[in-house]
């Protein structure tokens, strides 16, 4: 396994790919990037992590070697890191984080003055300059400011401000009690945050750094808290990765409630409720479910697909001033001025979508068109990346099927199977050596027989 640089950040295994050396390298980079870009003397950074064991040292690391001012925000959700940059008025941030991978992994993301992930061109610069980067002589003396408490309490008016008061009103009024579980991770916090909105809340896995299933919130992870919903009497559970982007949610039914089937929610609610729906722009990543797109085409308004990454996915969003946007495929909402996925935010926009309607969460879905998605993740050789691509794009035109490329030769390739159906494939910009391949049908049968096919014409290209 090597480190795996992308737009998305840096991510590898704790000191074996990812060093507390190659770390200050980064760091410097960035840091160099943001004072060229500022033409500013003195500097002022936001930095943040997740609860990997790792942090600390990677956190002491960098603020050692870094001659800028420095705004502690300690352990915080990825959202609540952001938000911080926009608060305290920073050049940027740094968000010690490897989000969805196990906790022996770490990794950074390199923010705007905005709050939001650096770009990839400006992505590039910073893993291009960090191997230049050698000698590095510790800073004796620095200014850090702590502000975790500040942090966290503005971070809550901030999200209770975008629901707006009705809407948490609402939420007070519903009288719902949920299970989260927040696996050791930053959204321990949520528990807080719901309390304060009138949420009877039962916390599992609310110790800093316990990690007690794996990190990714998924249907298998997950399943184990229906026990703890039927003990409990609650109405549902829902699951976070390490940085809180993430949110997964078992239903009382035992069902996931999928990311995508989230997005199509908040995404629903948030159309009805404006005034010109058909002048507006709902941006998503290329794998989002259809279920999404259904939606988006009932109010008439308009939707843009971009390459997987939430930073293509907020970019796009501030171009097109797009009401609402996010990836289905990794369970978390962009509701602007938030920059972000942001796992709480969107758990509190679920909680009020239920009180409004007055309905239990599995009634509301049942409303919604049913899509069967399902993913696989596939092993590859590196270094055949491309001929890989080349020959499922032939395989697939041969065929006569409709394809969409995202990103160029390193993007997504989105076949589209039929009105209600589509394959997808791209490989992994978090994960080394993975390719991600998905399949969407408004039939089970036919999303299984997709799948089997293109795990079949993957294997072949591999070869």
């Amino acid at each position: 396994m090597a480190l795996v640089e992308s737009f998305s950040g840096i991510r590898g295994i704790y000191d074996k790919d990812l060093t507390d050396a190659i770390a200050v390298r980064y760091a410097y980079s960035y840091y160099s990037f943001l004072k060229s870009k500022t033409k500013k003397s003195s500097i002022t950074i936001v930095i943040g992590m997740d609860t990997r064991a790792s942090g600390i040292k990677l956190a002491d690391s960098i603020m050692g070697i870094l001659d800028c001012n420095f705004i502690d925000i300690g352990i915080a959700p990825t959202p609540a890191v952001e938000f911080a940059v926009r608060h305290f008025n920073a050049d940027g941030g740094i968000i010690i984080t490897a989000s969805h991978n196990e906790p022996y992994w770490n990794g950074f993301k390199f923010l705007n003055s905005d709050g939001s992930i650096l770009g990839e061109n400006d992505m590039n610069i910073v893993i291009g300059n960090s191997k230049a980067f050698r000698d590095f002589h510790k800073i004796q003396e620095r200014k850090i400011l702590e502000k975790n408490s500040e942090t966290v309490k503005k971070y809550t008016e901030f999200i209770f401000s975008i629901l707006g008061r009705e809407n948490i009103g609402r939420i007070k009024n519903s009288k719902q009690k949920i299970v989260i579980d927040p696996n050791g991770g930053t959204a321990v916090i949520a528990k807080k945050i719901l309390e304060q909105a009138g949420v009877e809340v039962v916390g599992v896995s609310m110790n800093y750094g316990e990690f007690n299933r794996t990190v990714e919130p998924t249907e298998d992870s997950l399943i184990y808290l229906k026990n703890i919903i039927d003990e409990n009497k609650a109405d549902f559970a829902a699951g976070f990765d390490c940085d809180a982007d993430r949110i997964e949610i078992l239903m009382g039914s035992g069902q996931l409630l999928s990311g995508n089937y989230i997005l199509a929610l908040v995404v629903d609610e948030i159309l009805s409720n404006s005034k010109n729906p058909r002048n507006q722009f709902v941006v998503v990543n290329d794998v989002t479910s259809n279920a999404v797109r259904d939606v988006v085409q009932k109010h008439g308004a308009k939707l843009k697909e971009v390459e997987v990454g939430e930073t293509n996915v907020v970019q796009e969003m501030s171009k097109l001033k797009a009401i609402v946007g996010g990836e289905g495929s990794s369970g978390g909402v962009i509701m602007p001025p938030s920059k972000c996925r942001d796992g709480i935010l969107t758990l509190l926009a679920i909680l009020s979508i239920i009180a409004k309607k007055e309905k239990k969460l599995e009634d509301i879905i049942e409303e919604f068109p049913g899509y069967c998605n399902l993913k696989k993740k596939m092993e590859f050789d590196a270094t055949k990346h491309d001929k890989i691509k080349k020959y499922l794009k032939d395989y697939y035109s041969k065929k006569g099927l409709e394809i969409k490329e995202t990103g160029g030769i390193k993007g997504g390739l989105k076949i589209i199977t039929g009105k209600s159906s589509f394959v997808w494939f791209r490989a992994s910009r978090t994960e080394g050596n993975v390719f991600r391949v998905v399949s969407e049908s408004d039939d089970k049968k036919e999303a299984e027989k997709l799948m089997e096919e293109a795990v079949d014409v993957f294997e072949k290209a591999n070869e």
